[in-house]
């Protein structure tokens, strides 16, 4: 068995999710769980600032010689979706993802498409060329980049008050059919979103995501061995 680890790389607690989902098929995996909590929270920095976390992340990601790296955050992934390929392991990202835009959508009286799903990001990742490309021409999408609201919730996760959710929705005017959550932070919220709004699908990359690990670490032979779990925070 290949014991070399798997990284999973986030802000803060964001990416604990998928980690978790990872572990449960994978218990005999060597897991570190590297929380950059000095440079919480990534979706209010520019990409400069981003591009400076991202390579001292990766200084210390490379000392453990992973065989897998988890970047288990919407906005690293967006951010240094050009830079992961070059990395001498392999690599998943979480990336935001829409449902394919149906051409039956109804337009308004002006012909222009009524938006029907939301895309919700930070706004770092809002300002991605990935996220420009995955919007371009759909205006049955609105996105709605949340200043705070990742913060909220690692604040939440640590002790805090749980964010109120429908605050950030206080102005919408429409029945959204469907949410993509664009930050790992988010998903934390999906129930309270779903009472929301009962008959709206809530999507996540973190699906996806979770596919490409299933399908990479599916080449390795395994033991009967529990394997280890580090937790490594900034400092």
């Amino acid at each position: 068995m290949d014991k070399r680890c798997i990284v999973f790389y986030d802000s803060g607690s964001g990416g604990l999710n998928l980690f978790e989902r990872t572990r449960k098929v994978f218990p005999n995996e060597n897991y570190i769980y590297f929380a950059d909590e000095k440079n919480l929270p990534f979706g209010d920095k520019t990409e400069e600032e981003l591009n400076v976390v991202f390579d001292r992340a990766i200084e210390t990601i490379n000392s453990f010689c992973p065989k897998l790296l988890v970047v288990a955050c919407n906005t690293m992934s967006c951010c240094a979706e050009n830079r992961l390929g070059e990395l001498p392991y392999k690599v998943v990202g979480v990336y935001p993802f829409l449902p394919e835009n149906e051409k039956t959508n109804k337009s308004s009286g002006s012909g222009r498409k009524k938006p029907k799903g939301l895309l919700l990001t930070t706004p770092a990742t809002a300002k991605t060329d990935y996220i420009k490309r995955l919007v371009s021409g759909r205006s049955d999408v609105l996105l709605m980049p949340q200043k705070t609201l990742a913060s909220d919730v690692e604040r939440w996760r640590q002790g805090g008050k749980k964010p109120d959710i429908s605050l950030n929705f206080r102005d919408l005017n429409f029945i959204p059919e469907f949410i993509s959550l664009g930050c790992t932070h988010y998903v934390f919220l999906k129930n309270d979103i779903k009472k929301l709004f009962p008959k709206t699908k809530i999507l996540s990359g973190e699906i996806n995501a979770f596919k490409k690990i299933l399908l990479f670490l599916t080449t390795f032979a395994t033991d009967d061995r529990n394997g280890t779990v580090y937790c490594l925070k900034s400092q």
